[in-house]
């Protein structure tokens, strides 16, 4: 089994085939970069594109596409899509779980933490929610520096 898996909201980028183009996935490599490098994390995101979680690198099959998972606008007018979003997160994870030792989670996106939340739940999969601690850019930013210990205790713990 792979050490880990971190789980980041998709962002724009996707329509140029990397998320880590954006700023929300730069501040995060920024302080996980390592950990990447090293081979003891992978990253993916949650997507409306799929929907889903998508692999960092398989997001260049998504490049059409230009949905925003805004509450307002999208998931919180239409409980369908969020539960659709839902059964396909829950899909994921269970196929995840069997290859990752930890699955944990970096979301600022309400519909991507409710549908992560409920998948785990349903699903009775361990997924750590590393935060951060409000929906919004400032906090996903401020809080981003503190992933890299906090990854790096758990992944040692699960090595045993």
């Amino acid at each position: 089994m792979k050490p880990a898996l971190l789980i980041l909201p998709c962002n724009p980028c996707v329509r140029l085939g990397d998320y880590s183009l954006c700023q929300n996935w730069r501040v995060v490599l920024k302080h996980v970069g390592h950990l990447v490098q090293s081979s003891l994390l992978d990253l993916a995101a949650v997507d409306s594109c799929k929907p889903g979680i998508v692999a960092w690198g398989e997001e260049r099959r998504l490049t059409w596409c230009d949905r925003s998972p805004r509450w307002d606008t999208r998931y919180g007018k239409n409980p369908w899509l969020l539960e659709l979003l839902t059964e396909a997160v829950t899909a994921d994870l269970k196929k995840l779980a069997t290859e990752y030792k930890l699955l944990a989670s970096y979301v600022n996106v309400k519909a991507y933490k409710l549908a992560l939340k409920t998948a785990a739940k349903t699903a009775k999969i361990e997924l750590l929610d590393l935060g951060p601690p409000a929906t919004n850019p400032l906090s996903y930013n401020k809080h981003a520096k503190e992933l890299a210990e906090t990854l790096k205790h758990h992944i040692k713990s699960r090595q045993h």
